[in-house]
């Protein structure tokens, strides 16, 4: 199974806080940017394993380089 790809929209709160939200996964990131120009949204799409893990990296993967 290939990288899963999934379309975040960030909203901007009446008390300036933002908050992000995932709208749909996809199979690949063509679909998912498709998805957000059907939509005609102005969101971002992202891994799905970036989102899970905060960005952080596996300790297995820091340790071999």
């Amino acid at each position: 199974m290939g990288t899963l790809f999934a379309l975040v929209l960030t909203m901007g709160m009446t008390d300036g806080s933002f908050e992000e939200m995932v709208l749909g996964v996809y199979e690949s990131q063509q679909q998912c940017e498709d998805a957000a120009t059907e939509q005609r949204i102005n969101g971002e799409c992202y891994p799905v394993e970036r989102i899970v893990r905060g960005g952080e990296v596996p300790a297995e993967t820091a340790a071999s380089h």
